[in-house]
């Protein structure tokens, strides 16, 4: 039996048989991707003990309500304010007590907040409780890579791709088109620390700092009420690695987060997705269980790099063992297993697979070139990838192709086939966030999509937030959009004069290096005094500086022409 063969009985990107079925809204998925997100559509308004309510599965994660004597305290508010504002209508329908605290289980479900907090209140009426990275981690996922995220999470969770039909995301994830999509962030009031105990309102609570797939995720323990509410436990296989891209989920500390609460062996256990625990015996099975999975994943990819494994010859080898992979709290249809490994691998020693070859490889563009003339041509290529999109072997086929895209990027006949191969995978893998990147990137191919053109949910960086920010920030995303090329040889100084901030930094640019400076220069070769608002519309290219020189809205000392060239150096 040949190589391919029996990789056919392996995987279903290369042939292996998958049981496929279509969801209610006509997204066409492999079952056990279609099941599992079904039942996530079934929203429950669950009653614990005498105060707890939890709003499990009206969104993306759960939300839980604790009723003080008077007030209330709710527990992550959504991901926009259309979210926040249906959690707060599910609020009011169960009680008209007054929010006396909002708790930020963690960075990701922040933008709600504002729909429960009037403006002004925070910290006064109503406290904004969270792991004192939140601010930090929110304000500055957008600065450096904001572009990148944006598009990286727009594909993720399949922002860009139909409501309805074959091609349609399994799960919307970011609310009803029409809703409102805006940030309603407010920065914590109250940074907790590890273990802190707290009383508000007559709810006794202790905090844990329980690092997961955020490294600001925190555990809440509410001994009166024997329940631990947390985000190191969801609903599919612990998403160590995430395909849009994140700083490195450290498996050692999400795993003792979850030694924690087996600690404390709660009765009732609230995960921040998926049904809640209702038996100290079904609440611990579960922590150990999810725990056990992230320990066997790490334990043996350390195995696999001791053995001298390459990343992708560990990501093949590690299997579940059978109690685990049977689970109905580890499928892997958020993430894939292998991806986890690998995320692992880099995290623990880097990108290189310690062979020698892979030190200094051939350019992508020289090994399309080479591979292609060993084919005997492009046509041959083109017709080996067809040949294998019949034959079911999709990744091959997509593997294939894109040595011809690398050298004519234009080439439709290869883009469709390309896009085919994708949309073949999407359909019969098991993890939505794998379905969302393959059918995303096909419609690109089929020109149905432009990545210059994300919609708004998750984008971690637009003119709003970052008018949020400090204004030092909207001077500091600079550093990371300036053209080498455009400006090697430029040396120049400008001041900045931010009028409405009273407030005076500095950009230095030195030969494709832009440095922001906190205080104004002795002898800059500009100074312009400028409205930040303006600012803002320079930097995102909603306007340009010889418009604004034109209106009299900004003053500037220096050669006009000059500085307009310099910012056309900055993308």
């Amino acid at each position: 039996m040949d190589q391919m063969t029996e990789q056919h009985l392996k995987s279903p990107y290369l042939g292996a048989p998958v049981d496929q079925m279509t969801m209610p809204h006509g997204a066409f998925v492999n079952k056990l991707m279609g099941e599992a997100y079904g039942k996530r559509r079934k929203s429950k308004i669950r009653k614990i003990g005498n105060r707890i309510t939890v709003l499990e599965r009206f969104f993306l994660e759960n939300s839980v309500i604790i009723e003080g004597e008077n007030s209330v305290i709710f527990w992550d508010t959504g991901s926009n304010m259309g979210i926040g504002k249906k959690k707060y209508q599910l609020l009011r329908q169960i009680t008209d007590k007054p929010v006396r605290a909002i708790i930020y289980s963690h960075s990701h479900y922040t933008n709600g907040a504002r729909a429960f907090v009037p403006e002004g209140e925070e910290g006064k009426l109503i406290d904004i409780i969270g792991h004192p990275d939140i601010h930090k981690n929110c304000m500055n996922s957008g600065i450096e890579l904001g572009p990148a995220f944006s598009r990286n999470i727009a594909q993720h969770f399949g922002m860009m791709l139909p409501r309805t039909g074959h091609d349609a995301s399994p799960i919307n994830y970011e609310g009803e088109d029409g809703e409102d999509k805006s940030s309603g962030y407010i920065r914590p009031t109250y940074e907790i620390k590890h273990e802190e105990e707290l009383t508000i309102d007559g709810v006794r609570m202790q905090f844990f700092y329980s690092p997961s797939d955020a490294n600001d995720s925190i555990t809440l323990w509410l001994p009166d009420d024997d329940t631990v509410i947390t985000n190191s436990i969801l609903s599919s296989l612990p998403n160590m690695y995430t395909l849009r891209g994140q700083p490195y989920r450290d498996p050692v500390m999400w795993m003792n987060g979850i030694d924690n609460i087996r600690r404390i062996n709660p009765t009732y256990l609230v995960p921040e997705h998926g049904e809640v625990m209702l038996t100290r015996e079904d609440s611990y099975e579960l922590a150990t269980a999810y725990r056990d999975s992230i320990a066997f994943i790490y334990s043996q990819t350390i195995r696999g790099i001791n053995k001298g494994l390459k990343p992708d010859e560990i990501a093949e080898s590690v299997k579940l063992p059978e109690h685990l992979a049977k689970h109905p709290r580890l499928t892997e249809t958020y993430l894939e297993l292998k991806h986890h490994v690998k995320g692992v691998y880099s995290g623990l020693i880097g990108w290189f697979s310690m062979d020698a070859a892979d030190i200094n490889p051939v350019p992508r563009k020289i090994r399309a070139q080479k591979l292609i003339q060993g084919f005997g041509g492009i046509d041959k290529v083109v017709n080996s990838a067809k040949e294998s999109l019949v034959n079911k072997e999709y990744a091959w086929a997509a593997e294939l192709i894109n040595y011809v895209l690398t050298i004519a990027p234009d080439y439709e006949q290869a883009k469709q086939i390309k896009a085919d191969a994708l949309r073949k995978m999407a359909y019969v893998t098991p993890a939505s966030s794998s379905r969302n990147f393959y059918l995303t990137q096909a419609y690109a191919l089929e020109g149905k999509i432009d990545f210059n053109q994300i919609p708004a949910g998750f984008s971690p960086v637009d003119e709003k937030r970052i008018g949020a920010l400090p204004i030092v920030e909207a001077v500091r995303v600079l550093q990371y959009r300036i053209d080498p090329i455009k400006s090697a040889g430029t040396d120049a100084q400008i001041e900045l004069h931010f009028i409405d901030k009273s407030e005076t930094l500095g950009l230095c640019i030195r030969n494709g290096v832009a440095e922001c400076v906190h205080h104004a220069l002795q002898n800059p070769t500009y100074s312009l005094s400028v409205q930040s608002s303006d600012w803002y519309s320079l930097i995102f290219k909603r306007n340009d500086l010889s418009a604004l020189l034109s209106s009299g809205r900004v003053q500037l000392t220096g050669d006009p022409q000059a500085l307009i060239g310099i910012l056309e150096m900055f993308e």
